[in-house]
């Protein structure tokens, strides 16, 4: 693309009424790309799925492998449903089952922190604070829970609210997905195949 391009691509999609979905919430006010950095977040996209995809099955697979049982772990996401409120059924249902119907429209912001840094600040007395500087990863849902299910990884939207966290603090379009493997299963499957040869054959 050509930076005249670039630049047009980036005005019209400022001006796509996106929405942010989640198992709580569903609301406007969504920007896909909306900057230079978010166009390149979302050219990348396609390559950064699969970066992400490796990592994090390899690092599954191996923990649940090493511990010889099932391994879970945690994948918060912002989504973003690429259409508007009048692209939304009349009875969307669950908004679990609305995200996992419309996993091709939908695209996963992963957040993670790039660095820290300690900062003085004087709020009646003298403290220290700790500053998050935060990276971010456009991904392909649709690719990402279409290769869980080809690498027999289990995955579940979970929408239990963490009641630790003050409500003041809870982003409430924040989706997590709690991915899990058992090596076990695998074992269980590939035996299963094996009786089902032998019987076939006899």
């Amino acid at each position: 693309m050509t930076l005249e391009e670039k630049l047009k691509f980036i005005e019209e999609n400022k001006k796509k009424k996106y929405l942010y979905v989640s198992p709580r919430c569903i609301q406007g006010g969504a920007t896909l790309v909306g900057s230079y950095e978010a166009l390149e977040l979302y050219n990348d996209m396609a390559e950064n799925t699969k970066k992400f995809l490796e990592k994090e099955i390899a690092n599954l697979i191996s923990n649940a492998n090493y511990n010889n049982k099932e391994v879970e772990e945690s994948l918060n996401f912002s989504l973003i449903f690429c259409g508007d409120f009048d692209d939304l059924p009349n009875n969307i249902g669950s908004p679990i089952d609305f995200i996992i119907k419309n996993k091709k429209r939908i695209v996963a912001i992963y957040r993670y922190v790039n660095s820290t840094e300690r900062r003085e600040v004087f709020v009646g007395f003298s403290q220290s604070k700790t500053l998050y500087n935060y990276g971010y990863l456009y991904l392909n849902l649709e690719t990402l829970l279409d290769e869980f299910e080809k690498n027999n990884i289990k995955y579940k939207i979970d929408s239990t609210e963490d009641r630790f966290i003050p409500a003041m603090y809870r982003d409430e379009k924040i989706t997590n997905f709690v991915i899990s493997y058992n090596p076990k299963k695998e074992i269980e499957n590939e035996e299963g195949h094996q009786l089902k040869k032998v019987r076939k054959e006899a």
